[in-house]
């Protein structure tokens, strides 16, 4: 392991203790030696960064520029936007360690190759609701763990058929839509752990009711227009699926209740959040699991083991979508800071405006914006911190929170800038605008309509 390798990943475990630490205690030094840590991992993988981290850290740097110059300048906005960054490079880096534990789980696999092997007339439904629902460990790393099996799958069930570039539209369409709408429900997507953190109000136990609600009507969408858009195309041989993996279903659920479970007891027992229960529970979890894997004699050393793989080589390459996110969160936290909320509304007339049109709009609006190679994530922030910064919000704040995550999800089906797209594109050999302006504008567009319809009856609940 080379050096530089070996202080990155350093300045990774040092991000995230002294997040965790800092939250805790509310002591300022943790707070400030978080952010050197947050610094030491941009500055350690700047030469492994891509063009889009180059321009979010030029954008970064400008926004700090601005609001040394700008009237507008609010006292603390930048140690406020700091403290998004780390927070949100923390989270996804804990985030990240579920994904390495599940990655090597049985279940896990056993799980994923039964979701890949289903006829075309369940895929849709089991590929788009599994991924979701797998997203609840994985998050992000859901794609890079069954994008691989889809494609391996498909060759290795019918090599050579002409067929086959459909089947992998269809069935990568419906885990980027699922893992996409996933983040209006699921309890450890940073959607909603992030609005959580900027405004308040916010009923979280309705949020996730309505939006799995929403979440059923969507998905029931896109396989409305997946039959009919391949209703002429029929396989030579019907599929014959594989039996349902009880074990490795009751397994992956028994897992999903113990992370759950503990995140409340620790945000419980601390008297803090959910998200802060779910962060403090990460590293625990991974430890937990990996030995679950390999119980017995062997168990510890095989754990010693996946933990120095995990620190030299998983860590380090974590570090792009961790600076992606944490620019992100320090952009949009830092526009809303600069941006005089309630000027801003007064002047776009928000108050005037009937409050289904605003929430059916805004994630027309968040997609759209996204187009500008902003990430939804920072679009999200932005929005949240403007909300909540207004002295009256609206409309309903769980409501308003519920519309911002609805616009991030439409975004990762519609933007080729956001994060699961990239990741996609980089694990399947596809171009971001193929996986999005190619396969899934007409499902995008399907689904921004329907939500103006969402928020009409919303408005009435």
């Amino acid at each position: 392991m080379s050096q530089s390798r070996s202080l990155l990943s350093a300045a990774i475990v040092a991000i995230m203790a002294f997040e965790i630490c800092a939250r805790l205690t509310g002591l300022d030094p943790l707070r400030w030696t978080a952010w050197a840590a947050m610094g030491g991992v941009i500055v350690l993988s700047f030469r492994h960064l891509s063009g889009r981290e180059y321009y979010l850290l030029g954008a970064s740097v400008l926004a700090t520029v601005v609001a040394f110059w700008t009237p507008f300048n609010k006292p603390g906005v930048i140690e406020g936007a700091l403290d998004q960054a780390s927070f949100l490079m923390a989270f996804i880096l804990l985030l990240g360690l579920l994904h390495e534990a599940a990655a090597t789980s049985p279940s896990v696999s056993e799980l994923g190759g039964y979701l890949t092997r289903q006829p075309p007339r369940r895929r849709y439904y089991a590929l788009n609701g599994g991924t979701a629902i797998m997203s609840i460990l994985f998050n992000v790393g859901v794609v890079s763990f069954l994008v691989p099996l889809i494609q391996r799958g498909i060759h290795h069930a019918s090599p050579g058929d002409s067929l086959n570039p459909i089947r992998e539209r269809r069935q990568l369409s419906a885990l980027l839509r699922g893992f996409a709408w996933s983040v209006i429900w699921s309890p450890t997507a940073i959607a909603p752990l992030v609005l959580m953190e900027l405004m308040h109000g916010v009923d979280r136990g309705r949020w996730i009711l309505l939006g799995l609600g929403t979440f059923f009507c969507v998905m029931a969408l896109g396989g409305i227009e997946d039959q009919l858009r391949y209703r002429r195309r029929h396989a030579a041989r019907p599929m014959v699926p594989p039996p349902f993996p009880r074990h490795a279903a009751v397994m992956f659920l028994a897992a999903c209740c113990w992370l759950l479970g503990m995140s409340g007891t620790i945000a419980w027992l601390t008297g803090d959040t959910i998200v802060f229960g779910l962060v403090v529970s990460c590293p625990v979890m991974l430890v937990g699991w990996l030995w679950a894997q390999n119980r017995g004699d062997e168990g510890w050393p095989f754990v010693r083991s996946r933990l120095g793989g995990i620190y030299r080589d998983s860590l380090p390459k974590a570090a792009p979508v961790a600076v992606t996110l944490a620019c992100s969160g320090y952009i949009g936290r830092m526009l809303a800071g600069l941006i005089p909320a309630q000027e801003l509304g007064q002047a776009l007339g928000i108050d005037a405006v009937p409050d289904y049109v605003l929430l059916g709009l805004l994630p027309s609006v968040i997609a759209l914006l996204s187009l500008s190679a902003l990430s939804p994530i920072m679009m999200a922030i932005f929005f949240g911190s403007l909300f909540g910064a207004l002295p009256v919000m609206p409309a309903d704040p769980t409501l308003i929170a519920l519309s911002i995550s609805c616009g991030w999800a439409l975004a990762m089906t519609f933007s080729p800038f956001s994060t699961v797209v990239l990741l996609t594109g980089r694990v399947s050999g596809l171009a971001p605008v193929t996986l999005t302006w190619r396969w899934n504008l007409t499902f995008s567009l399907l689904a921004a309509v329907f939500l103006i319809g969402v928020f009409r009856v919303l408005t009435f609940l």
